[in-house]
């Protein structure tokens, strides 16, 4: 699937009994023109990023980030409803979701959509994305109870010297780190 998401990655699904990842999505787009207002430092004040975090935020960083918080929403609920429906064609009802950077965005607004079909048990796997910057639009229902939600940091990670961008108080998972 390519997309206008500004992001490349993929999806990756298995069931909960299969040892393989098949993979469900994957989207490509061109990184976002950034004028220079767009990634000076000032531009961030909003992240409260700690002291620490902000002597590590580099343009890279800060175009990457700006990628995050231009999605555009028409896309990302185009994408959520493919995964959706990805999901409801699956045969098993225990599911195994690996996302990073975009994925993890889409996994998250289908799974916030309440649309995901209530006979399936998914456990979301997420790395690489920050949560803080998701879309408080797409925030609209409480997800069941019944699906996990696990977010591994990686120390080597693009998102690894930012915790702050790590969690969002409308977003409840649990936090691993992982071996780089």
């Amino acid at each position: 699937m390519n997309k206008s998401s500004n992001f490349k990655g993929k999806i990756f699904f298995s069931a909960e009994n299969f040892a393989t990842k098949k993979t469900l999505m994957s989207y490509y787009a061109e990184p976002l023109e950034m004028s220079f207002d767009q990634t000076i430092m000032s531009s961030f004040d909003f992240l409260n990023l700690n002291p620490d975090e902000k002597k590590q935020l580099s343009s890279r960083h800060r175009k990457m980030l700006n990628n995050y918080r231009h999605i555009n929403p028409f896309a990302l609920n185009v994408d959520a409803q493919e995964f959706v429906e990805s999901i409801a064609k699956c045969k098993s009802d225990k599911i195994i979701i690996h996302a990073h950077d975009y994925g993890a965005y889409i996994c998250l607004a289908a799974l916030y959509s309440g649309k995901i079909p209530s006979d399936k048990k998914i456990e979301f796997h997420f790395e690489s994305s920050p949560l803080a910057l998701f879309p408080k639009t797409f925030l609209k229902n409480t997800p069941k109870t019944d699906h996990k939600i696990v977010f591994h940091v990686q120390e080597d990670s693009w998102l690894g010297p930012f915790s702050t961008l790590y969690s969002n108080d409308k977003i409840k998972c649990f936090y691993r780190p992982k071996a780089a």
